[in-house]
């Protein structure tokens, strides 16, 4: 039952952290701040449920209550309903989890096999042929791949390799300084434990469109119109992975290029991100404090006693 309930906030702070995201930070173009917040955000949702302070503070009102409130007894009254007598629901919930996150697991290491598969398979290239100070290994693939990064690996395909080499490599370059393989990674390790969140798929979404707009400003502003029309003329490829930066996804295609004319964002904006602190001073009270005045007995169902 304790699973439960650090799933249940867990999963209430994903939501909450990502609706701020949403409504506040998205069209910014301050693209690394809002890396940190996404991944900070996620990282905060696993950690804020195991954090439990208690308080007996004199207070003139009644506070609002908490998560940590919620009693085991209640939790339980909510699935042991008698529909069917003798009918574990949290054993058949436990069933559905289990088997949806077996799943998703199984999706990632495919993943996984694929991008070994194309990583031993490419040719490395003599040290000659990559750039002076960059440390990565730089492979060159037959496949007919989209040229892509996964750590500090980059594999070119074979056009890429004579035609786009300079701008594709600059590009993936951004990605590999700067890890953006870690956020793919960590997001898909949050899809095992969260599958049935709508909101995890928000968020991988929404950090594969900033590690390419992060990417794409490495483009001068005279180079812009240039970079977008390239865009549009390379080839549509199949993506290598889904754990791997390709630098070419047509799903995001018309964002990158509307967020490479847009305007950047005043400096004023940035104030924001300063939203952040009372967004953390709430959520964490109704996560991590519990009012110990009230007992263990705050959430307890209640019972009617029929005459």
């Amino acid at each position: 039952m304790d699973i439960l309930i650090y799933l249940l906030k867990t999963n209430l702070c994903l939501v909450v952290f990502y609706g701020f995201y949403w409504v506040f930070l998205r069209r910014n173009t301050f693209f690394v701040a809002n890396r940190f917040y996404l991944v900070g955000s996620i990282l905060l949702s696993f950690c804020l449920p195991l954090i439990k302070v208690k308080h007996n503070y004199d207070f003139e009102s009644t506070l609002p209550l908490t998560l940590n409130e919620i009693s085991t007894e209640y939790c339980r009254s909510l699935f042991y309903t008698p529909i069917l007598s003798n009918f574990n629901w949290i054993d058949l919930l436990a069933v559905i989890y289990l088997t949806g996150a077996v799943l998703i697991l199984s999706k990632v290491a495919f993943a996984f096999f694929k991008i070994y598969n194309l990583l031993i398979n490419g040719d490395p290239l003599g040290e000659e042929e990559t750039r002076e100070g960059r440390n990565y290994w730089l492979l060159k693939s037959e496949d007919s791949i989209s040229s892509y990064s996964f750590f500090n690996f980059l594999i070119l395909n074979r056009n890429d390799l004579h035609y786009n080499r300079s701008m594709i490599t600059d590009h993936e370059e951004v990605h590999i300084g700067q890890w953006h393989s870690f956020d793919v990674l960590l997001l898909e390790f949050v899809h095992i434990f969260c599958w049935f969140n709508p909101i995890v798929n928000l968020y991988k979404h929404s950090i594969r469109q900033i590690h390419e707009f992060i990417a794409d400003g490495i483009v001068s502003d005279d180079e812009k119109v240039s970079y977008a029309e390239f865009l549009f003329a390379y080839n549509f490829k199949s993506n290598a992975s889904s754990l791997s930066n390709n630098f070419f996804n047509d799903s995001l295609l018309k964002e990158r290029i509307m967020m490479i004319m847009k305007e950047r964002s005043p400096a004023w904006t940035k104030t924001k991100y300063l939203l952040i602190v009372p967004l953390l001073v709430v959520m964490g009270y109704f996560i991590v404090v519990k009012d110990i005045r009230r007992g263990d007995d705050a959430w307890k169902p209640r019972t009617t006693l029929k005459k």
